[in-house]
């Protein structure tokens, strides 16, 4: 768990900061609303699961589908990075006023981080990002 959060975070601030047009949604992070309460009541990491925003839901799915070490699985926590597309997955059978109260956006991305290697993992998700923004 303690390689996951650390790659959770190092991954989340990869992407915000190299695309900034992303949107990162992570505790880690200090743009994070709810860092300052992460830092105070989380003591081991911030877990292992961050979402991010894409833009449209086709550009997620290029994302999602470019991917190569990440599978395209609905669990999380496993040792195996994990990605969805939540919109498509596990709220799909949600009302529109259920998926706005829950954060869940057509463009959103849900990554769970595994214990990969951090490079291999920002590698992956680099060319996964440069196919997308070929769109």
């Amino acid at each position: 768990m303690e390689r996951q959060c650390e790659n959770a975070l190092g991954l989340a601030s990869w992407i915000q900061e190299h695309y900034p047009e992303l949107s990162v949604n992570f505790p880690g992070l200090e743009s994070s609303p709810w860092n300052e309460i992460a830092k105070n009541q989380l003591k081991n990491g911030y877990g292992a699961i961050f979402t991010m925003r894409a833009g449209t839901k086709e550009r997620s799915f290029t994302l999602i589908d470019h991917l190569k070490i990440a599978l395209k699985v609905s669990n999380i926590g496993d040792t195996k990075t994990l990605v969805i597309h939540p919109a498509s997955t596990i709220s799909l059978h949600s009302t529109q006023k259920q998926k706005e109260e829950a954060g869940v956006y057509e463009d959103l991305i849900r990554v769970s981080v595994g214990i990969e290697d951090l490079e291999d993992l920002i590698g992956d998700f680099e060319q996964a990002i440069a196919s997308m923004e070929k769109q």
